[in-house]
């Protein structure tokens, strides 16, 4: 008996507020930076004592800020930045994207490169695979549309590395038999899903 009060006096001159009244206990006193520490359970806290007493005792760590970029202020793992120019591109059009949902699929052999998301088929960009291959063709300048491309290619590159699918393309899973979900009832969507598995432009 005397060993649990003791246990308890203890557990409780440890949890006591740091402005609480009492010596400060060998873990109030000063503490190297980095250190874990005991939590005490907030001002006024009122709860099942019992099943808290265990909990505010847990030592906690001090985490350490990931490294930021001095360009974006993201965290570097996730930074863009070196992928981006190093100088504007020098490009005289006036580009303006006025574009329908169902108006991405362009008459190229090109295939989007935005594969961490689902797209009708292969052939539908992304507005901005559809801008950079735009800007390439209007300067006459091919390296325009793979530097526009370098920041999307590590981006899906980065999500992919960190738990991300491929999405293929709605046209390759219903050609394939291998789209997940029911075919729908409404009469337009369902002519659309057969449009896509004959390959018919929609």
């Amino acid at each position: 008996m005397e060993l649990e009060e003791e246990a308890r006096t203890l557990a409780e001159s440890r949890l006591r507020p740091s402005g609480a009244s009492g010596s400060p206990t060998p873990d109030e006193e000063e503490r190297p930076e980095g250190s874990t520490a005991l939590v005490a359970p907030p001002a006024g806290f009122e709860g099942d004592s019992a099943g808290a007493d265990g909990l505010w005792g847990l030592p906690v760590e001090h985490a350490e800020r990931r490294p930021e970029c001095s360009r974006c202020s993201r965290p570097q793992k996730v930074c863009l930045c070196p992928y981006l120019p190093v100088h504007p591109l020098q490009i005289s059009t006036r580009l303006y994207i006025i574009q329908h949902p169902a108006e991405v699929e362009l008459k190229t052999n090109i295939c989007s490169q935005y594969v961490i998301r689902m797209q009708p088929t292969s052939r539908c960009l992304s507005t901005l695979e559809c801008a950079a291959a735009a800007l390439s063709i209007l300067e006459k300048n091919n390296n325009i549309q793979e530097t526009l491309l370098r920041p999307l290619q590590a981006l899906c590159s980065f999500q992919l590395q960190h738990g991300a699918q491929i999405r293929l393309s709605k046209e390759y899973l219903l050609k394939n038999g291998l789209y997940p979900k029911p075919m729908p009832k409404n009469k337009r969507k369902l002519r659309k899903m057969e449009l896509l598995i004959n390959s018919v432009k929609i």
